[in-house]
């Protein structure tokens, strides 16, 4: 749900990068953060717990203009990858704009890729929404993996109608990450557009 600062002349939007534990979530975030220019981005803050950790940062993307003479300012979170720390991760979904599911390539972790995204649509329906209405892209990461499925089996359990863009990436090696976090963007202000 964007908010608008009348101050600033900003409409900060939220994305939330989702997946299982260890999927690439974090990397992706740090990836990012050390790519944008220091006048652009706000501070990355780490909410850490014994076990959980979450992290989120702001900034001003150079690329996608303004909308209405505001500025856009997106705020990035992860969600923590372990399913015990769900009260959590609905929290981080709470006002939500767009969804990048970050899926990971390794054989065994097939079946955790569909259980945060089953996660992922409970999680969402507490909030009445549903995953078709919300900017969402999904990032298969790990593709360095020498065993990686191939990406074809990956987006038939996450998505079998192929209704959703798709990244192939290597976030450790900085490949394939902004990419959908440029595409889930533009999807939120397209959305942005059609309400106005």
């Amino acid at each position: 749900m964007s908010t608008i600062n009348f101050s600033a002349r900003e409409i900060n939007f939220k994305i939330v990068y989702y997946g299982p534990g260890l999927s690439g979530k974090t990397t992706n975030l740090k990836q990012i953060y050390d790519q944008v220019p220091s006048e652009s981005k706000g501070e990355m803050v780490s909410l850490a717990t014994e076990d959980e950790r979450t992290l989120f940062f702001d900034f001003l993307p150079l690329d996608l203009g303004k909308v209405n003479g505001f500025k856009t300012r997106f705020h990035l979170y992860t969600v923590p990858g372990q399913v015990f720390y769900n009260s959590s991760r609905k929290l981080i979904l709470r006002g939500v704009d767009g969804i990048v599911f970050v899926a990971d390539s390794a054989p065994n972790r097939l079946r955790a890729n569909a259980e945060s995204l089953r996660n992922l649509r409970e999680n969402l329906q507490e909030y009445n929404l549903r995953l078709h209405e919300i900017p969402y892209v999904i990032q298969i990461n790990k593709r360095d993996l020498p065993d990686a499925l191939p990406t074809d089996m990956i987006r038939q359990v996450l998505d079998p109608e192929h209704r959703t863009e798709s990244f192939e990436a290597v976030a450790a090696e900085f490949q394939g990450v902004f990419e959908p976090l440029r595409a889930v963007s533009k999807l939120v202000l397209e959305k942005l557009a059609q309400k106005t």
